[in-house]
């Protein structure tokens, strides 16, 4: 009985390593880029997040010595860019943008926000532009950790993780639903048809830009249970920690099994999920590249001390969403900046956009903590251009009883910044695609 077990073992491992054997060789094959026509099959047999006892199965390779050292309080700017001196003298080269961290800052430091973070990275190939947090009360102190924490809740963002599961359930962006009420809550009446209360109907892409929660409940309860969800969630990011230079927490999802009420209003967004701003980087990034992740990475290289470069290893990108489910959803993300809740931060008062030229596709989420110290959560990922993406963003507010400004109008300026700043700076992502 063990010598069959034994066996059996080192068949299913012999197995993983040859599959993982074969993408290599593809992978390779095509240049060393994972591209998004291979087999989505191919993809998912080796890595897919739903598969546990595959995943573990792979090899993994050893914790560099390096990282272990690494901290943001080693981060500094030198010659054009950011590195790290290590305790043994070796040299840590990180992927960070100049231009970019100083405008994620600068914009940062203009919100009242008590609390704040924003990320931003390369669709392409997974570079960490800029990285950033301010604790107002630790001023002058770029609190880097709030960017990798899950500290507010996921709110309407998570309608991007329900979307995904329900266009892959096969729910067109066109489908209508008749509804009543829904802007700040979801009721057990807006879960069921009432002809006499659902005066106004609309489409499924029209309750993602407008975060009408009663349309996005009654899809989920009508066409998901808790563990399509749940596995979509997991797909996407949560419940694991992102491979990352720096210490990352992970995003959690606590989903209602089957239907009803309290599933439908964690559909639609209403705590049980939290989300950290480099996550929701990671998920527009995603969602941008046709459901393929990215490669996501804040080290460059690393100089020893002996002058040896080291070439950081990568996690490698995974296929986690249909291609065409992807791009669906990402489509429909556009009305968020285009009519939707983020309107009045892309466009000034007259309805002119503040990006030109450049359509973004987004999401925005807001809930407010009334529980101990006030906060207003203010959201917004998305990523630009829409149709030819080159840079993912994630902006994070935590705001007190007063404030005035939105995570959208912070992203609007920082894109903005990325797009039309002044200067003849090439950007990273810029000088790969020239090449």
């Amino acid at each position: 009985m063990i010598r069959e077990l034994k066996n059996g073992r080192r068949l299913a491992s012999a197995l993983c390593l040859a599959t993982f054997g074969l993408f290599a060789i593809v992978h390779l094959a095509r240049g060393g880029r994972l591209a998004e026509a291979a087999p989505a099959a191919l993809i998912n047999s080796v890595v897919h997040p739903g598969d546990a006892s595959l995943s573990s199965a792979l090899p993994r390779p050893p914790e560099p010595r390096w990282k272990s050292q690494l901290s943001w309080n080693r981060v500094r700017e030198d010659r054009g860019g950011y590195l790290a001196v290590l305790h043994d003298g070796s040299r840590v080269e990180l992927t960070l943008d100049p231009v970019m961290q100083h405008a994620v800052e600068r914009a940062l430091d203009g919100s009242p926000s008590p609390l704040a973070a924003a990320v931003v990275i390369s669709v392409d190939d997974g570079r960490v532009l800029a990285i950033a947090g301010r604790d107002a009360q630790a001023p002058g102190k770029n609190e880097v950790a709030l960017a990798l924490k899950p500290w507010a809740p996921a709110a309407s963002v998570f309608k991007l993780v329900t979307s995904s599961a329900l266009v892959e359930r096969g729910v067109p962006a066109d489908a209508r639903v008749c509804y009543h009420d829904g802007v700040h809550s979801v009721e057990a009446s807006n879960l069921t048809s009432n002809a006499r209360w659902d005066r106004s109907c609309n489409t499924f892409a029209y309750g993602l830009a407008k975060s009408q929660n009663a349309i996005i409940a009654r899809l989920a309860n009508d066409h998901l249970t808790g563990a399509i969800l749940e596995r979509t969630a997991h797909a996407l990011g949560f419940g694991e920690a992102l491979p990352f230079a720096l210490p990352v927490t992970p995003s959690s999802a606590e989903v209602p099994r089957g239907r009803g009420l309290p599933f439908a209003r964690v559909a639609a967004g209403f705590w049980q999920t939290t989300l950290s701003p480099l996550h929701g980087a990671w998920l527009a990034a995603t969602i941008a590249r046709g459901g393929v992740t990215p490669t996501l990475h804040l080290v460059d290289r690393v100089i020893a001390r002996d002058g040896e470069v080291i070439e950081p290893h990568v996690a490698a990108a995974r296929r986690v969403l249909p291609e065409e489910v992807a791009r669906t959803v990402g489509h429909m993300m556009i009305g968020t900046t285009e009519f939707g809740t983020a309107r009045h931060g892309f466009h000034d008062r007259k309805g002119r956009p503040v990006l030109p030229g450049v359509q973004v596709a987004g999401k925005t989420g807001s809930l407010d903590r009334k529980e101990g110290p006030f906060l207003a959560y203010s959201w917004f990922v998305g990523f630009a251009p829409a149709e030819r993406p080159e840079v993912a963003v994630a902006v994070l507010l935590g705001n007190g009883m007063s404030w005035h400004k939105h995570a959208h109008q912070v992203a609007a300026e920082v894109l903005s910044d990325y797009f039309h700043g002044e200067g003849d700076h090439e950007l990273p992502s810029r000088r790969v695609a020239a090449r």
